[in-house]
């Protein structure tokens, strides 16, 4: 008995949670299981992240599977032509972990007691990792394909009265304030986006705050036209 054990048990049970997993997702009538193709990936990302929970419970420090920020990317800018809203993969994590829980509850019972609760510890923090950057990756690589013009967009009429994007402002954004403007783009409620980066609602407030002040916006919706031109 012990982490390896555990570890092997988790590993074990990886097929039992992919069919909990894709059963959960067609209940809620996700596109992620409307097609073959789209399912296969989205099976591969589920697998992966439960292998690096699994390595995690065996090693103690969480190790990301070579190549997955980059297919994270590229799957991401795929879903654009799959015509999958990113915000279906934000909710595909909550299924996969809710998926989960049986198989990590039945790992953990094969480490000593009075370690359990850390086990159980070292696992949700593994797969808030695994599924956080992939997350990340996905919803960057969404939102590159979803403005490959850009660059053909005709400069503003300096007589007009709509607001143009502030470059300047926009390199003042810390990374974490633009993270979560990230995340109020693919439609997290402040509480989501708090659970996605482990902190209060009231620290992502903070740092909506700050973003709008630099931003020289008073809502979500002028800070995201300002952060993300043409986003709608």
């Amino acid at each position: 008995m012990g982490h390896q054990a555990a570890a092997q048990q988790l590993r074990a049970a990886t097929p039992e949670v992919i069919e909990a997993y894709r059963a959960a997702l067609g209940r809620l009538g996700s596109p992620l299981v409307s097609r073959e193709d789209i399912w296969r990936q989205c099976r591969h990302q589920a697998q992966n992240i439960v292998a690096e929970c699994a390595q995690t419970l065996e090693g103690g420090e969480h190790a990301e599977s070579p190549g997955v920020r980059e297919y994270s990317r590229l799957l991401g800018a795929h879903r654009v032509v799959q015509q999958v809203p990113v915000s279906e993969s934000v909710r595909a994590a909550e299924v996969l972990w809710q998926a989960m829980q049986v198989a990590v509850a039945g790992a953990v019972e094969l480490v000593p007691a009075e370690q359990r609760h850390a086990a159980t510890q070292t696992v949700s923090t593994a797969f808030r990792a695994a599924a956080g950057s992939r997350l990340y990756q996905g919803i960057r690589g969404y939102e590159e394909a979803q403005r490959p013009a850009a660059a053909e967009v005709p400069e503003p009429d300096p007589g007009s009265t709509v607001d143009a994007p502030d470059a300047q402002a926009l390199d003042l954004l810390t990374l974490r304030e633009r993270q979560i403007l990230e995340a109020v783009r693919a439609g997290l409620t402040n509480r989501l986006i708090g659970r996605r980066f482990e902190i209060s609602e009231a620290t992502v407030k903070r740092h909506l705050h700050n973003a709008y002040r630099k931003l020289g916006a008073s809502s979500r919706v002028q800070a995201l036209n300002k952060a993300f031109p043409g986003h709608g």
